[in-house]
């Protein structure tokens, strides 16, 4: 069947159309430039355009049609026609090819704006995942697809455009749907792409029908206010990944109270490395996002290196057991049957058992005492109060000699950090999350333990194991995380007057391993407390001082990465 393309048509999709050039109900024209026949509408609610399916004689493709109540409108027409544009710079496979531009006129006169191109066969993401029933993607095939979008935006960014509409719906997996097809993703609608060095807020609004260049849950929040920049893609493309490694909406899992995204513990089968690299893109900062695709790319390389690596010595240590397992095994069955034990007398055994308590006694006397003693007394010693050691003020100076005081507190080394997460925590043996940390710390009063500081400062730090600037972001993520829960603690103290994060970076000792801590807080969880005494003294410079002159028990800012002076210093936050 031949579809009649005129708005104002009284019967479009007449019967006999197909046989006929000319619509039977209006008398427009149904070959299109003599070369495209409409068969059929495909979606009126895709901003300010209709689609359909056409065909130029055996190939199927895809045309748009700006609406017409917008077709005299000069803005429109402009960012109507940039789809044109941006397609016909771009040469990726993963970029719907164009076609041709042209206007058609009805019989009635009317002149519609047209856009030919390359039609993609398949599912969009958010129908394959349906398909599935909502069943999340594994961490392998994750990689794979997000590389391959990496590269599309690459493409785009390098031609100096954003798409500004990046989500499930519109990236199509290329049919005919098999194992390799898998790996053929297919970016496509740049109706709302734009130069990176434009901005088309003014025109949006005022154009009736034009929608705005969001998509709820997916796209960036400067978006809201036109000002979306190559960063705002990425945000977007965190945002599709995490309805794809879940399975949920993101508006469904977006705590509106907190402005918190909960997704992490949806997506306990991916690593948190991944899980990292998400949380990136997604930073509601621009400037704390990745700068280009390159970069992400070479992050993501770095990652699939490690996996690589922890995979093989997992299984080095399977078969490692498996070898000493079947050793033993054999050793069994070759040791000559032992003759039965002589039998001992009651009163030897009675005596024997004394002794050996006797001993139990004196070892766990022995393991109290060095448990009491365990952390190193180097610097200042701790007071423990329950599960916190608590550091008293102290003073530092600046370079003027003015002076703030700084108390420091540290979950008990029962709590550390979980190597390579930034939002999970190891307890004894359990892996807990912040949320439930929060619980366990107002338990123990942490606001009478810190005595009422103006500030709050949170403590990142990293593994020794892996790139440091992998660490250093994983240090500054932690950092955020126990702000965020200093913010849920001190938030009815009334002396607090802001917030810092300090970022050390990646522990750097020569002979440190990542599954072995040299120091007693090198993987824990570490709150400062601020008193200022002296007007407008430089606070980085006095912390620096205090925790050079009077450090608490073994720490040392030269372990760290960024302990340095040039690199040591605070982030000031909001309230």
């Amino acid at each position: 069947m031949s579809l009649c393309i005129n708005p104002v048509c009284p019967k479009p999709n007449h019967q006999d159309n197909d046989k006929n050039r000319f619509c039977l109900s209006c008398g427009s024209q149904l070959e299109l430039l003599g070369r495209y026949r409409v068969m059929r509408l495909l979606s009126d609610k895709t901003g300010f355009s209709k689609v359909y399916e056409a065909y130029e004689q055996d190939t199927p493709k895809i045309l748009k049609v700006l609406k017409e109540e917008l077709s005299a409108k000069a803005e429109a027409v402009e960012l109507f026609q940039q789809e044109v544009t941006v397609l016909g710079k771009m040469n990726h496979p993963g970029i719907p090819k164009m076609d041709s531009y042209f206007q058609y006129q009805t019989r009635n006169g009317l002149v519609l704006h047209c856009i030919a191109m390359e039609k993609i066969d398949g599912l969009n993401l958010e129908q394959w995942l349906k398909q599935q029933q909502n069943h999340y993607i594994c961490q392998e095939q994750a990689i794979a697809w997000l590389k391959q979008l990496l590269e599309i935006l690459d493409s785009v960014h390098r031609q100096q455009y954003l798409h500004q509409d990046i989500k499930p719906s519109n990236i199509i997996i290329r049919s005919p749907l098999t194992k390799k097809s898998l790996e053929k993703l297919v970016l496509i609608d740049f109706g709302t792409a734009r130069e990176v060095a434009k901005s088309y807020p003014t025109k949006l609004s005022n154009c009736k029908g034009m929608t705005a260049i969001m998509s709820s849950g997916y796209s960036a929040p400067e978006q809201m206010s036109g000002q979306a920049v190559p960063e705002s893609d990425f945000f977007a493309l965190g945002r599709t990944f995490v309805f794809l490694l879940t399975g949920y909406h993101p508006l469904d899992m977006y705590d509106i109270h907190n402005n918190l995204l909960h997704w992490r513990n949806h997506a306990i089968h991916i690593s948190p490395l991944l899980l990292n690299l998400i949380d990136w893109l997604m930073t509601p900062e621009i400037i704390n996002r990745p700068a280009n695709a390159q970069e992400i790319l070479q992050y993501l390389e770095e990652i699939e290196h490690q996996l690589i690596e922890t995979t093989a010595a997992t299984v080095n240590a399977v078969e490692s057991k498996a070898e000493q397992l079947a050793l033993l095994s054999t050793t069994k069955t070759l040791l000559p049957q032992q003759n039965q034990p002589e039998k001992v007398p009651l009163a030897s055994i009675f005596t024997a058992l004394l002794v050996t308590l006797g001993l139990v006694s004196i070892m766990a006397l022995t393991l109290w005492h060095t448990k009491l003693t365990s952390v190193p007394n180097h610097g200042q010693s701790p007071t423990i109060k329950g599960k916190i050691d608590y550091f008293s003020y102290e003073k530092g100076r600046d370079s003027q000699g003015r002076i703030a005081e700084f108390n420091i507190v540290v979950l008990s080394v029962e709590y550390k950090w979980l190597l390579g997460s930034t939002f999970q925590i190891k307890y004894n043996d359990q892996i807990i999350s912040l949320e439930l940390l929060s619980l366990n710390i107002e338990q123990e009063e942490i606001q009478k333990v810190m005595k009422n500081p103006s500030e709050i400062i949170s403590v990142g730090t990293a593994s020794c194991k892996g790139d440091v600037g992998i660490e250093q972001r994983i240090a500054l993520e932690r950092s955020r995380q126990i702000q965020l829960l200093a913010k849920k603690l001190f938030s009815n103290t009334p002396s607090i007057k802001g917030y810092r994060l300090l970022n050390l970076g990646q522990f750097q000792r020569s002979n440190c391993q990542a599954s072995q801590d040299l120091t007693a807080y090198q993987r824990s969880i570490i709150i400062i407390g601020v008193k200022q005494r002296s007007a407008d003294v430089i606070l980085d410079e006095a912390l620096r001082n205090r925790l050079e002159e009077k450090p608490f028990a073994d720490f040392r800012l030269e372990d760290y990465s960024l302990g340095s002076a040039e690199n040591f210093k605070t982030i000031p936050g909001n309230l």
